[in-house]
């Protein structure tokens, strides 16, 4: 068949240069423009011209189908779906919004994406290389630049980069220098420069980034034995880090000294951010599906510090839903295109898009990189490159050697679905177990109360406009302090004195919170129990003896009026309705994460999955024609033969298309002397072998079937014939074929057993007596199928390979990995053995019928009886009784 002809428009061989160059651009300089105002007009113009670029540059650009007709093509696969959705759910935020802040980051998203779908329009054979080395050379630029200031200035310094932004330099340029690391032996010199620049800067995110980035130099996804590897190196890293972060002072401080916030008992600094993401969580409940608009956390909180809250809070649980699910499909495209790569350029691409995502959606936890220009352009044109190369690019360059083969299905809605509906069962479990373990939590949890009160706070003044003014910017400055000093043993210790309560100080604090309400001077003081009277007690004596101790704090020494007033302006009552356990919330929730357990673990499986499904997927694998598919049958191992009953079956069929296809494998010359194999044992070769012997005899052909796999003979079971003589014993001259071949079936098929198993069967196979027999036998029969050994495990079918006319690699569906059926062609390939085609055994087929699902070829009525002998039909047809 003619194959499609991989060629393209001239203007595709050259790189984009300007893409790249602004990719390089914004690595080197970061966020130094934002200190100058440019920003703003920065954004404006790559937001022009990637739109007014876009519609050229992808109608402009022919990619080649995979199809037998060069002159059908199809545009380029770019930007997914749910990323264009969300584009479009920013842009009606922003016109529903209207404001300034609104507006940037609109158009820094609306860029991201046109910069995608652009740079995947854009690509070509030199971009991938050429991109990654200018983000690599921009990055080392920087960080040598930087290095210097920390010598001059010291680590963490601001002299070129504001803030900590240098990190975000850091970790984009590592995106560029570990897929590059393998290509020259100083390759890793780089990323260690680039992680030690970021660990310099104590940007904590960044630097903790780079190093899950730099596992991306042991993970290439090229053997299962990458995760050992990887997780050694992880170990040395956290090791190395626990031990710099205890060593290093000013990291230290960084770490842990600056807010003293606790996590699960351990004490992290996080400078502030725990009271934005408090306050940010706040203002998210109260519009929790669509958000409260496009840049509005803005003026809640400035910037929130996670660009997860801030996906939530603008653009509410369906824009943090369409981002993230448009970041896995991104993610999942471009694992599956660096496990088809063809060539070292295209994988790297690949690893770099890879790389790109899992450092984008780490770093944005805990930071505000999706309104950062200078992060989302590169990023942007990393991931289009690699949305943009296909399998089909022409490249001078073969992939590198260890590679594993592609699996041969592309990743798409319909790919999911199938991959979820073939591991309903584990799916269903976990989201029973998620079901069980929700309703247990709230079997096992004690129900706690809530209750509230709340206080005012207010300075004495006249009434003066002026101090009145001067007395409100007082008491909004003190309440954060109070609230604290609310929350303390001290005020606890007072409330257990009062009210006499069997618990430590210390204790009741933990109970306590007080939150103070933006913008205004109002305390809320809430109090958690599993008494709901006692809760109300504690939250209105809190209250008062609160307000009483902060008026004593406050007054000065030697006075007896205080500048502040506190009052109480709403009493707690007693709750009626438990905040915990929910058992709705609980079960939905245990639910709800037992299913994304399940759906996840089905998709990291079918993701880790290098077995081959389809025929289409063999053939792209191996380079073989699929000769045909055999479909699953449970009562196979029971019933191997294909006769009889099972006459008409899905499997007989499928053999008899294998049969058929084989006459057109070698037109010029018919092979006479057929090998059955398979790379490894245990897939189906025996049968293959046996019911195309049988299927080639229903022709009226002369066949004969020999047992050569030596080490585990089975034909002599399955056809219940006699074993004790057979092959060997004409190796060694001890008889000849016609003396020790067997007769099976009404076909009169001529089966030659294995004979005694030999203790060297590799050297009896490749002998020249072998080869003697063989011929012998092409004399007598037109066509002879030998059933060998499997090939990786053992030599012997090695030597056999040579000798016959052709070879037939049988492979079970989802079992075989791909990399070993691989290795089963090249060593076919090795010793120069003419290979007929491959067969894809044990196929679970969909629907029934006629062995692929036609519908039709049901048994003929009346078939039993054919099978019975004459006498017992007529007997029968009579009605009387034998």
């Amino acid at each position: 068949m003619p194959r499609a002809v991989a060629t393209r428009s001239v203007v595709n061989e050259r790189p984009r240069l300007p893409l790249i160059a602004m990719a390089a651009f914004w690595t080197l300089l970061g966020g130094i423009p934002a200190q100058f105002g440019l920003n703003g007009p920065a954004t404006v113009l790559i937001f022009l011209a990637a739109v007014i670029a876009l519609p050229y540059a992808t109608l402009r650009r022919p990619v080649l189908a995979h199809t037998d007709h060069p002159t059908v093509l199809r545009p380029s696969s770019g930007v997914p779906l749910p990323l264009w959705l969300f584009a479009g759910h920013v842009i009606a935020s922003e016109i529903h919004q209207r404001t300034e802040a609104g507006a940037q980051n609109t158009l820094v998203y609306v860029s991201f994406v046109a910069v995608i779908a652009l740079a995947a329009a854009w690509t070509s054979t030199e971009s991938p290389l050429r991109l990654l080395r200018w983000l690599r050379g921009a990055s080392v630029v920087a960080a040598i630049a930087y290095l210097v200031t920390v010598v001059l200035f010291g680590p963490g310094n601001g002299v070129l980069y504001p803030g900590r932004l240098f990190g975000e330099v850091v970790w984009i340029g590592m995106v560029g220098a570990v897929p590059l690391a393998e290509r020259s032996r100083r390759g890793w010199l780089a990323p260690c420069l680039l992680v030690t620049a970021d660990i310099l800067s104590l940007s904590r995110t960044s630097a903790a980034v780079c190093l899950v980035l730099v596992l991306g130099m042991v993970l290439k996804g090229r053997g299962r034995g990458e995760f050992r590897r990887a997780f050694a190196l992880a170990t040395v890293m956290a090791v190395a880090a626990y031990l710099l972060v205890e060593r290093f002072r000013p990291l230290q401080n960084r770490f842990t000294q600056n807010d003293k916030q606790t996590f699960a008992g351990v004490e992290i600094g996080t400078s502030g951010r725990s009271w934005l993401w408090e306050t940010t969580w706040a203002s998210i409940k109260e519009a929790p599906w669509l958000g409260h608009g496009i840049g509005s956390v803005e003026r809640v909180v400035g910037h929130p510090h996670n660009d997860y809250l801030r996906l939530w809070h603008d653009l509410g649980l369906l824009g943090l839903v369409l981002w993230t699910l448009a970041i896995l499909v991104i993610g999942r495209r471009v694992f599956r295109r660096r496990r088809a790569a063809r060539n070292d350029d295209d994988w790297a691409i690949h690893q770099a898009a890879l790389l790109a995502v899992v450092g984008l959606s780490l770093n944005v936890a805990t930071s505000n990189l999706l309104v950062y220009l200078f992060v989302m352009m590169p990023v942007a044109v990393v991931i289009g490159t690699s949305l943009g190369r296909s399998a089909s690019d022409p490249d001078p360059r073969p992939r590198h050697p260890s590679s594993s083969p592609p699996k041969g299905r592309t990743l798409d809605l319909r790919g999911f679905l199938k991959a979820l509906r073939l591991r309903w069962l584990s799916i269903t479990a976990l989201a029973l177990v998620g079901l069980g373990a929700g309703i247990a939590f709230t079997s096992f949890s004690t129900p706690q109360y809530r209750a509230t009160s709340q206080i005012f706070v207010s300075a004495r003044t006249t009434s003066d406009i002026t101090e009145l003014n001067a007395g409100n910017t007082f008491s909004q400055a003190r309440v954060e302090s109070y609230a604290d000093i609310i929350t303390s043993p001290r005020i606890a210790e007072l409330v257990v004195q009062r009210l006499n309560l069997p618990m430590t100080p210390a204790g009741l604090a933990k109970h306590i919170s007080a939150e103070v309400k933006l913008g205004t001077v109002l305390i809320d003081i809430t109090v958690t129990d599993r008494n709901p009277a006692l809760a109300a007690r504690i939250a209105n004596t809190v209250a008062s003896e609160g307000s009483s101790e902060l008026v004593k704090l406050e007054t000065p020494q030697g006075e007896t009026l205080s500048p502040v007033s506190i009052g109480v302006t709403r009493k707690a009552e007693t709750p009626t309705t438990p905040i915990s356990p929910r058992p709705l919330l609980n079960t939905l929730v245990g639910l709800f994460a037992g299913l994304l357990a399940g759906v996840g673990l089905a998709a990291l499986r079918d993701t880790l999955d290098t077995t081959l499904h389809t025929g289409a997927a063999m053939a792209e694998a191996t380079g073989l024609a699929v000769l045909g598919t055999i479909p699953f049958d449970k009562e196979a191992p029971d019933k191997p033969i294909a006769a009889g009953p099972a006459a008409h079956g899905a499997r007989a069929e499928a053999f008899r298309l294998v049969r058929t296809n084989l006459q057109f494998a070698q037109v010029d010359r018919k092979p006479r002397v057929i090998m059955v194999t398979s790379p490894l044992p245990s897939e189906g070769k025996t049968n293959t072998a046996t019911n195309l012997a049988l299927s080639l005899a229903e022709t009226g052909a002369r066949i004969c079937l020999v047992d050569a796999d030596l080490r585990n003979p089975c034909i002599a079971k399955t056809f219940g014939l006699v074993q004790g003589a057979g092959l060997t014993s004409v190796l060694i001259g001890a008889a000849t074929a016609l003396d020790v071949m067997q007769q099976f079936g009404e076909q009169g098929l001529s089966v030659l057993t294995s004979g005694p198993i030999p203790p060297n069967p590799g050297e009896l196979l490749a002998s020249e007596r072998m080869r003697e027999i063989l011929r012998d036998l092409t004399e007598d029969f037109d066509t002879v199928v030998v059933d060998s050994a499997p090939l990786l495990p053992v030599a012997d079918t090695v030597g056999l390979a040579p000798i016959v006319d052709g070879t037939v690699l049988v492979v079970r569906a989802r079992r075989t990995p791909a990399e070993r059926v691989k290795a089963a062609v090249d060593t076919l390939h090795s010793v120069s053995a003419p290979v007929l085609g491959s067969v894809l055994s044990m196929v679970q087929l969909t629907n029934s019928g006629y062995g692929y699902g036609y519908g039709y070829g049901e048994r003929p009525a009346g078939l039993e009886d054919l099978l019975v002998p004459p006498q017992k039909a007529e007997a029968d047809a009579l009605g009387t009784p034998q």
